[in-house]
C-alpha cells in the first residue's frame, strides 16, 4: 500500500468515525491524520490560551475519559480547528456525563448510545426506524434484572437462548418493548422466537446489510411510569451458529445480570471466562475464569454491573 493509499484509507475511516463515533476513535484518527504529537497539540492549544494536560488528551483518545467540563469542551472545539475537522463534529459525538458514585435514582439513568454499544450503528438506526423507533425509544423500559440461559450442542453450536427480563417503565403509558439482536454470520438464518410470556409478538424487521434484527414486543398491559413487568422468551437457533461468546448491553440502573451457559457433555471447553467492554471501541477485558460444573454449566452473575457490554466467552483452543 502506498503512502497516498494509506492516507486515503485513514481519511475514510475518520469520516466514518465522525459520522457514527465513538468519540475516542474519531479523535484518535483525527490526531493520527493530522500528524501532530500530543505535545504539539498541547502547544497549539496553549497558543490560544487554552490549557489541557497531555494526560487528558491521551485519556480522551483512548476512551478512558471524555471532555465534560466547560473548559474541556472549549478545548475540544479548539481541537476541531487545529485538526481541521468540521466544527462540532467531535463535540457531537460526546455522550452524557459519566455518573459520579453509585446509581441513586432515575435522574442518573443513561441510555446506551448505539455508537458505543454496537458495531455498524447505522444498521441499528435503520432497523429501528422501520418500527418508528430510535435508540432513545429503547430507554422507555429499563431492564432492572436480566437472566440468560445459553445452550450449546455437541457440535459446539448455540442452539437456544432463554431470556427473562424484569423491566421498569421510565415514562407513562409504555405499551411495547423493543428487542434488538445482531447476527453477523453471513448465510446463517436468525433464530425463531418461541414461548413468549408477558408479551405478544408484534412487528419483526431486519437490516440484511448489517445483520440487525428488531422484534416489537407488545406488553400484556400498558405500564404507568415506575411500574414493572416480567417478560420471557426463547431464541431457537438453526444449525450453524458457532459464536464462541454471548454478549449483553447494560445501562445504568441495571441491578442484576446473570448469564448461564450450558455445554453438551461431549463438548466441554477447557476455558470459559466472563468479560467486559466499556464500549464497542474498547477491547474485551477478561474479568474472571468461570468454573464449568458437573452439569456442564458455567454461571456468571453481576450485581449493579457497570454500564457497557458484559458477556461470557469460551474456547476449545
Amino acid at each position: 500500500m502506498t503512502q497516498q493509499q494509506s492516507h486515503e484509507e485513514l481519511r475514510r475511516s475518520l469520516d466514518e468515525a465522525l459520522d457514527a463515533g465513538p468519540f475516542s476513535v474519531a479523535l484518535r484518527l483525527a490526531i493520527q491524520l493530522g500528524g501532530l504529537s500530543l505535545d504539539r497539540l498541547q502547544h497549539r492549544l496553549r497558543e490560544q490560551g487554552i490549557s489541557v494536560s497531555r494526560t487528558a488528551l491521551s485519556y480522551w483518545q483512548s476512551g478512558r475519559t471524555q471532555p465534560e467540563r466547560a473548559e474541556s469542551i472549549r478545548a475540544l472545539r479548539a481541537l476541531e480547528q487545529v485538526l481541521d475537522v468540521p466544527a462540532g463534529s467531535l463535540v457531537g459525538l460526546l455522550g452524557p456525563p459519566r455518573p459520579r458514585g453509585r446509581w441513586t435514582g432515575p435522574h442518573t439513568l443513561r441510555p446506551v448510545r448505539p455508537d458505543r454499544s454496537w458495531a455498524r450503528p447505522k444498521g441499528l438506526l435503520r432497523v429501528l426506524a422501520q418500527v418508528e423507533a430510535t435508540p432513545e425509544t429503547m430507554a422507555y423500559l429499563l431492564q432492572r434484572r436480566r437472566s440468560t440461559l445459553v445452550r450449546l450442542d455437541a457440535h459446539r453450536q448455540i442452539r437456544s437462548v432463554f431470556m427473562q427480563v424484569v423491566m421498569e417503565a421510565q415514562r407513562p403509558h409504555v405499551r411495547r418493548a423493543l428487542m434488538v439482536h445482531h447476527f453477523h454470520m453471513a448465510g446463517v438464518p436468525g433464530p425463531a422466537i418461541e414461548q413468549p410470556r408477558g408479551w405478544r409478538p408484534g412487528r419483526v424487521r431486519s437490516d440484511p446489510e448489517t445483520g440487525f434484527e428488531v422484534h416489537e414486543m407488545i406488553l400484556d398491559r400498558i405500564l404507568p411510569q415506575g411500574a414493572t413487568a416480567v417478560a420471557e422468551y426463547t431464541l431457537a437457533f438453526p444449525p450453524g451458529h458457532l459464536d464462541p461468546h454471548t454478549a449483553h448491553r447494560v445501562v445504568s440502573g441495571t441491578r442484576e445480570l446473570t448469564i448461564e451457559v450450558v455445554f453438551d457433555p461431549a463438548a466441554l471447553p477447557p476455558l470459559c471466562r466472563g468479560f467486559y467492554q466499556p464500549s464497542i471501541a474498547h477491547p474485551r477485558t477478561a474479568t474472571e475464569e468461570l468454573w464449568i460444573g458437573g452439569t456442564g454449566t458455567a454461571t456468571y452473575t453481576l450485581f449493579d454491573p457497570e454500564p457497557g457490554i458484559h458477556g461470557v466467552a469460551w474456547s476449545w483452543d
